[in-house]
């Protein structure tokens, strides 16, 4: 049975109501995919089970492109990499969107030493094809490569910008439904499904920086997030993120004493604290060294 090619699912035509149907089974896009490409149509799909991902990945012992980005790299996503067995790199994707005054190498420092990685790190922009020399580097040097992430990661806009694939793409989550195998030239990408990490997280397509100042008379709001505390933060959120700051303090289970140059970890991008304070939150929230210090 023939599988579709922007997505991967096994393509049927009995059930219009289960993933894989298609009008005709010669038809190169299942009506999911179809719709999407042609209407912007979604079609929301569970997340996956990052661990049978993660099994298929090392069953198939191929080296292994991780795509991440900037606002969305957090410790889930790192525990996830770290699992990886196979000879593998982190590629954090739309670097294009990180504001100019932080330089990459910085980034690229502080991630390793923030989340205690010893592997490479590559920065692309995928839509302005930025450094994707050194993926086809490390494509050609490598010969069969596994491409997996977080899911709305970019990475079939990837595949598609490298090999000139017709991988379906689109703002909505979930996209890649199975492994696609793909032979260009003299080497193979396997598109893997995307992993289920933030489950609040958006496509993002700008970042917004904010300065603001904590007071602990009032509680900043950023999506289901609620802070208190007394401070200055600089918050790097998705541009569509809403901050709201309200005149009310409430009793918090979560209680954080936050060093100097350390970030406060969101679905949708993180706050940087300078000079360290004490917070409250409403829920448990992800504490690292600072990826821009």
């Amino acid at each position: 049975m023939s599988k579709c090619v922007g997505c991967g699912i096994k393509l049927q035509d009995k059930f219009k109501d289960k993933l894989g149907y298609t009008k005709k089974l010669d038809n190169l896009y299942c009506e999911r995919c179809f719709k999407t490409i042609h209407y912007n149509e979604e079609r929301k799909i569970d997340n996956f089970n990052n661990d049978d991902i993660l099994e298929k990945i090392n069953n198939l012992n191929k080296s292994t492109i991780f795509i991440s980005d900037f606002l969305s790299l957090n410790t889930e996503v790192i525990k996830i990499f770290k699992k990886i067995k196979n000879k593998k790199i982190l590629v954090i994707n739309k670097c294009d969107l990180i504001p100019n005054n932080i330089k990459l190498q910085h980034i690229e420092e502080n991630i390793k030493n923030s989340f205690d990685l010893y592997d490479d790190v590559f920065f692309i922009s995928a839509k302005l094809k930025y450094n994707l020399n050194k993926l086809i580097d490390f494509i050609e040097e490598e010969k069969n490569v596994i491409i997996c992430g977080e899911t709305s990661s970019g990475k079939s806009t990837l595949i598609n910008k490298l090999i000139d694939s017709n991988l379906t793409t689109s703002k909505y989550s979930n996209t890649t439904l199975d492994f696609i195998k793909l032979k260009y030239m003299d080497y193979v990408i396997y598109d893997s499904p995307g992993f289920g990490i933030n489950t609040n997280k958006k496509n993002i397509t700008d970042i917004k920086v904010i300065t603001k100042v904590l007071k602990s008379d009032y509680n900043l709001i950023i999506e289901d997030v609620i802070i208190n505390g007394n401070g200055n933060i600089t918050l790097f959120l998705d541009e569509n993120v809403k901050v709201i700051s309200k005149k009310k303090k409430d009793e918090f289970k979560y209680k954080y004493s936050i060093k100097d140059k350390q970030d406060i970890e969101l679905d949708n991008g993180f706050i940087f604290v300078k000079n360290g304070f004490s917070i409250s939150s409403n829920k448990e929230l992800g504490i690292r060294d600072s990826i821009i210090k």
